[in-house]
C-alpha cells in the first residue's frame, strides 16, 4: 500500500498536470507545452524511481512518515511547470 500511495499517486498527479498543460498550450504558439512534455518525459520516471527507492529504504518507519516526503519530491515538477506557465 505504501508503494501505491507513494509512487503511483504522485505519478498519476504529475502526468495529469503535464497533460493538462500540454493540452492548454496546443495551437496557441507557446512553447510551454513542449517544455512540459520534455520535462515530463524525464522527470516523471525519475521521480517514480526516487520515490520507490526512498520507500524501499525506509521500511522500518511508519507509512505516513515514509509517504509524505514522496509527495514533497513529486511537487518539484509541477512547481517548475507552473513557473514555465508564468514565464510563457
Amino acid at each position: 500500500m505504501r508503494y501505491f500511495i507513494g509512487v503511483l499517486i504522485p505519478l498519476f498527479l504529475q502526468s495529469l498536470l503535464v497533460f493538462v498543460v500540454i493540452e492548454m498550450n496546443t495551437g496557441n504558439g507557446s512553447w510551454v507545452g513542449l517544455a512540459a512534455l520534455i520535462l515530463g518525459m524525464f522527470a516523471i520516471p525519475m521521480t517514480c524511481l526516487a520515490n520507490f527507492f526512498y520507500i524501499r529504504a525506509r521500511k522500518e518507519i511508519g507509512s505516513f512518515s515514509a509517504v509524505a516526503p514522496c509527495f514533497v519530491i513529486a511537487l518539484i515538477v509541477p512547481v517548475i511547470i507552473l513557473f514555465l506557465l508564468i514565464l510563457g
